[in-house]
């Protein structure tokens, strides 16, 4: 018998006698395959007949049964629970009886294992060494489970392998993908890293790569854009040269899940290019832009688009062109963290590390509430597929006026929907028409007292671990206090997830009439709030789902952050819920449109004299860069209430735009944005970004959907408008359409200055404005004289939209 503790990194099955793997890394750094045998799938029918009971006993799948009393939609029901022999025939096998509800009949096996022995991310493994089993997996050790039990977390360095492949762009008529040359790879252990590359006749490059990943053995796969065309390039490849895939830890192959992504028994794959999509938001997504960015370093010079003529006069360079892209992705994937932000939510969530890598967020929501359920006797209906749902009615948002403010206190709803959630019992398992809690928008829960709901308790055990942490960071190392903040903001983003999934069309606990009471009782939070601070005669300038901005009356900035800290203690407590005070901001502007705003931030200290914009174009990533930059600096004088030289500003610039200035820098001038399916699109002819994916794929560019592209408007008066593809690193040889450009910034700017400046908005734009969907009906304000409040609500689909 031997010990481990073991980090879970991936769960799976084996088909050939279903046992469960188990696959993780040592906290003394070993790889391990534990398997466990015996555990049956299984699932629920509610009130089966006899003669669909029967169906099951004569189904060669079938193995045993068991009656069981569970609470399903409202009431305890008889339940009979039908364990089979083989889970991937489960979907098929539930359908037998279409007249009867069938419950938790769609949670993936390995998930069902984990929670019926409420696996916890690390693990102490008990087990005898199984030596016949060591050719079959790639791993240090291999063990049978006899005993298994939850321990604390710990994070062991995991070992990452970054690969890249240079193949042909040119193929023969019958082929989907060109010859692979080489492929290159950068590896580490944490410590050190390891780079080479594998190359030669293709089918020998290719046997030598799969070699090369067992012999490695890896934790986790990663590379620039694997999961759209390294991957599929290798398999088609391997499929053409007859060689087997077997880069798994159990020597499988990788699969396509869904057609979203990659799993691979025993390793995870990591793509770093959707990391860096999801971290950054960078204006352009090739490697070489993103790595001079985060590394200050770029790509070697090697014409990709004549792949074929530089393999064959310098095979060398490619090679090393080809190594350094692997490492340069592996430097950049342990830059923006993304082990370390998903092995915090795989703590919190319970999950193994692939599934919260690779996985929804419905999982985190499903692998606590599941569990939860499963022990308290609650049935576990299956996931809504098909359903169309009518809209939530959202968040209060209460409009700001176009002014400049002064001394701005923001107050902090502390996760307004987990606390209506709390607050008011809100739950599937509360919901009943006879309950005494009476929602706004008419729709009843059980009280407290008659029966504590499921979510909320769940929520409130969650807010708690959170604040324990936070206390613990008080007093911990700066190494600990790392590691305690990344899993209190894992907390957060789990029970702000919570709330999304519940609220969604597509979860299985989801009901409309829940999601709608938890808007409202949110909704009524707010206003009647702000009703409050007016009585106390307080100028409430904006609010919106969680927060509320008030102008404070102070003038010093200790007496703004005196007047925070008392609203905050006051409110919290006279409301039920945690308000934080979050800021001070002095001044604050906003040019009169919804959720559109810039202040410059005098409190906290660490944030003091920083500029918070909120809605503009400096935001947005579908804007160019000279057009953020000239809005930004607008900002900038706006604050410093410097509202002559804002206008004089933007005068010069524009002027200097349409003149073609020669200090303009190309780049300033690309626009940015995300191509989809071509398909997805009604009218793709007459969009930019899917004539200009096109343009790229017949110049032999390397196009996958979802990624962004980016381009140079150079004439705008023809329709559709003509477009010049960008590239980076690449000459541009175009030219920009000046007056284009001088417009746009003019619109942008004008958007801004026309609440505080009206005076100085040329005609022609006022017009453009117009033409634009800018805001109408402005009313006549000057600086420093906001107009009247206004209330409005809105419709959104889900909670997501917050």
């Amino acid at each position: 018998m031997m010990k481990l503790n073991v980090r879970i990194l991936v769960a799976s099955y084996r088909r050939s006698d279903v046992a469960m793997e188990i696959y993780g890394r040592t906290d003394d750094g070993k790889s391990v395959t534990a398997l466990y045998f015996g555990f049956q799938p299984y699932f629920d029918l509610v009130n089966p007949t006899d003669a669909c009971l029967q169906k099951y006993r004569l189904d060669e799948q079938y193995v045993r049964e068991e009656e069981k009393k569970l609470w399903v939609s409202g009431s305890d029901q008889r339940v009979i629970r039908i364990y089979v022999k083989s889970p991937w025939l489960v979907p098929q096998l539930r359908e037998k009886c279409q007249d009867v509800q069938v419950l938790a009949a769609d949670i993936p096996f390995h998930h069902r294992f984990i929670y019926d022995m409420d696996l916890g991310s690390c693990v102490e493994i008990e087990g005898q060494d199984m030596p016949d089993e060591r050719q079959n997996y790639t791993t240090d050790y291999v063990l049978r489970i006899q005993n298994i039990r939850n321990i604390p977390e710990f994070n062991p360095p995991l070992k990452i392998m970054s690969f890249d492949i240079e193949n042909a762009i040119q193929k023969g008529p019958d082929e989907e993908y060109g010859q692979i040359f080489v492929i290159g790879y950068s590896l580490t252990d944490g410590k050190t890293i390891e780079k080479g590359a594998v190359s030669g006749k293709e089918r020998d490059l290719l046997r030598d790569f799969v070699k090369l990943v067992n012999s490695k053995d890896p934790d986790l796969l990663t590379g620039y854009n694997i999961d759209g065309y390294d991957l599929p390039v290798l398999k088609y490849r391997m499929e053409r040269n007859g060689v087997r895939f077997g880069i798994g830890r159990d020597h499988q192959s990788p699969h396509r899940v869904q057609g979203q992504y990659w799993r691979l028994h025993g390793r995870i794959i990591s793509d770093t290019w959707w990391g860096v999509k999801k971290v950054l938001h960078p204006k352009h997504e090739s490697l070489n832009y993103v790595s001079r960015e985060l590394l200050g370093e770029g790509k070697d010079n090697i014409n990709r688009l004549k792949i074929e003529e530089e393999w064959a006069t310098r095979p060398d360079e490619v090679t090393q062109y080809c190594i350094k892209d692997a490492d340069l992705t592996l430097r950049i994937f342990q830059k923006i963290r993304i082990v370390d932000r998903n092995m915090f939510m795989s703590t919190v969530a319970k999950l193994p590390l692939d599934d919260v890598t690779n996985g929804g967020t419905s999982n985190y929501v499903d692998s606590l509430l599941i569990r939860k359920a499963d022990r308290e006797g609650i049935g576990v209906p299956m996931t809504k597929h098909n359903y169309k749902e009518a809209p939530i009615e959202g968040g209060y948002v209460h409009s700001i006026g176009a002014g400049i403010y002064d001394y701005v206190v923001v107050l902090d709803f502390k996760s307004m929907y987990p606390s209506m959630i709390m607050k008011y019992n809100i739950c599937f398992t509360t919901f009943d028409p006879s309950g005494e809690i009476v929602a706004p928008n008419g729709v009843h829960f059980l009280a407290r007292e008659r029966r504590e709901g499921l979510v909320p308790r769940l929520l409130k055990e969650l807010m708690d671990q959170r604040d324990a942490v936070k206390r613990q960071m008080k007093t911990a190392s700066p190494g600990e206090k790392e590691y305690l903040d990344g899993v209190q903001g894992a907390i957060k983003i789990l029970m702000n997830t919570f709330y999304g999934v519940l609220a969604s069309s597509f979860y299985r606990f989801t009901n409309l009439d829940i999601g709608g009471a938890v808007t409202a009782f949110a909704r009524k939070t707010i206003t009647s709030l702000i009703e409050k601070l007016k009585s106390e005669n307080y100028r409430v300038i904006y609010g919106d789902t969680d927060s509320i901005f008030i102008e404070s009356g102070a003038s010093s900035d200790s007496e703004a952050v005196k007047v925070g800290m008392e609203l905050s203690e006051r409110v919290s407590r006279d409301e039920g819920v945690t308000v934080e005070f979050e800021k001070v901001m002095d001044p604050l502007f906003s040019h009169g449109a919804k959720k559109r705003y810039a202040g410059k931030i005098i409190y906290p200290e660490s944030q003091k004299g920083e500029i918070l914009v909120r809605g503009y174009e400096v935001r947005r990533t579908d804007s160019f860069d000279l057009q953020s930059q000239a809005l930004s600096h607008v900002f900038d004088l706006v604050l410093d209430r410097n509202i002559e030289g804002a206008v004089e500003y933007k005068r010069e610039i524009v002027d200097k735009i349409r003149k073609g200035d020669s200090s303009i820098d190309i780049e300033s001038l690309v626009i940015s944005r995300t191509v989809k399916e071509f398909r997805s699109y009604k009218e793709e002819k007459s969009l930019a970004n899917v004539r200009i994916a096109k343009m790229l794929m017949e110049r032999g560019e390397t196009f996958i959907p979802g990624m962004k592209v980016s381009w140079i408007v150079t004439n705008s008066r023809k329709s559709p408008q003509e477009v010049e593809p960008y590239i980076d690193g690449a000459e541009f040889q175009g030219k920009p359409d000046w007056d284009y450009y001088a417009r746009r910034v003019e619109e942008t700017l004008d958007r801004v200055l026309e609440g505080i400046a009206e005076d100085y908005v040329s005609a022609e734009s006022q017009s453009n404005l117009l033409n634009f969907g800018a805001l109408k009906d402005q009313p006549d304000v000057k600086a420093n004289r906001p107009v009247a409040d206004a209330e409005e609500g809105k419709k959104q689909t889900s909670l997501f939209e917050f």
